[in-house]
């Protein structure tokens, strides 16, 4: 088994056992967006970051979305 294959497992595993902690998660991620937060892609990737950091205690996971960005992108961002 690979390691996404062994991930998909656990995943389904923890979910499937604790289905609150995805929903709660989720939510979460939803709420922000009905309340006017355009950003809510980042607000997913961030939220499903941190579910598995602190959920499966035997991945690791890390958002790169503002690490990738090209400096030329950054900059028109900023302006």
């Amino acid at each position: 088994m690979n390691n996404y294959e062994n991930f998909q497992s656990r995943f389904k595993l923890l979910v499937g056992k604790n289905q609150h902690l995805i929903v709660n998660t989720l939510s979460n991620i939803f709420t922000m967006r009905l309340i006017g937060n355009k950003t809510h892609g980042d607000l997913a990737e961030i939220g499903i970051v941190e579910f598995i950091n602190q959920f499966m205690y035997d991945f690791k996971s890390v958002h790169v979305g503002k690490d990738l960005l090209e400096p030329k992108t950054m900059k028109r961002i900023l302006l």
